[in-house]
């Protein structure tokens, strides 16, 4: 039975002493929202991979959307992630397994819609800041996954690396990785859906202080970006 149930995957790098039955919640939590609703490629175009592979800079903030998985319902809109490009065909994330690295060809084939971001030129220091970006992302490896979507520094959830990072890095990105609660809601909404009030990916494009350098094809309409599409 035991053997039998290995073969399916499990999170386990959870923060210590972290409940027996949030443990519980966030495994099934990732089975429900990792179900692929049906088998097919994903969206971008070979154009869309080959442009964005010579655009691509150190410490580039790459948005992305996996529209075929149960998650894009509930994280609406046309970004359903957020990594740093670390350099070397490397890109850092969080996901339910954890802080990690991950590769170029593993986003470029997964995913359905990309964006690539990056510091503002006219930004002062703007150099330093992007290599202290990517160095503080990387002394986050290793780290496990924000399930309680709190904010706080020992944990991350995918947002909330890259905003954490470049805020460590000195950069004003005029985002909060945990948007405040309202009196009324505070107690219910912390204890049930957090979630809610974490940062969208989205944000990013609309909200941040990042200037878009590239968008896959199925995010352009007359050379405007459908942020805000339902796809």
């Amino acid at each position: 039975m035991f053997e039998k149930i290995k073969q399916f995957h499990l999170i386990t790098n959870f923060p210590k002493n972290y409940p027996f039955h949030k443990k519980i919640l966030a495994n099934i939590g990732f089975i429900i929202t990792g179900i692929i609703i049906h088998p097919r490629k994903n969206l971008l175009s070979h154009k869309d991979t080959i442009k964005a592979r010579f655009i691509l800079r150190k410490g580039d903030v790459v948005l992305l959307g996996d529209l075929k998985k149960v998650s894009s319902l509930i994280i609406r809109g046309p970004f359903t992630h957020a990594t740093i490009y670390a350099g070397r065909k490397r890109f850092i994330e969080a996901v339910q397994e954890g802080v990690r690295y991950t590769t170029f060809h593993h986003l470029f084939t997964t995913y359905d819609t990309l964006l690539i971001m990056r510091i503002p030129k006219k930004t002062k220091d703007r150099k330093k800041k992007i290599k202290a970006a990517i160095e503080i992302a990387k002394k986050q490896i290793g780290k496990p996954y924000d399930f309680d979507f709190s904010g706080k520094a020992n944990n991350f959830f995918c947002t909330e690396l890259v905003n954490y990072s470049f805020k460590k890095a000195k950069h004003d990105t005029k985002l909060e990785s945990v948007s405040k609660f309202k009196k009324m809601e505070k107690d219910f909404v912390k204890k049930y859906i957090s979630a809610s009030h974490a940062l969208h990916p989205v944000k990013f494009a609309e909200e941040g202080n990042f200037d878009i350098i590239f968008m896959s094809h199925n995010l352009q309409s007359k050379n405007k970006i459908l942020l805000k599409s339902s796809f």
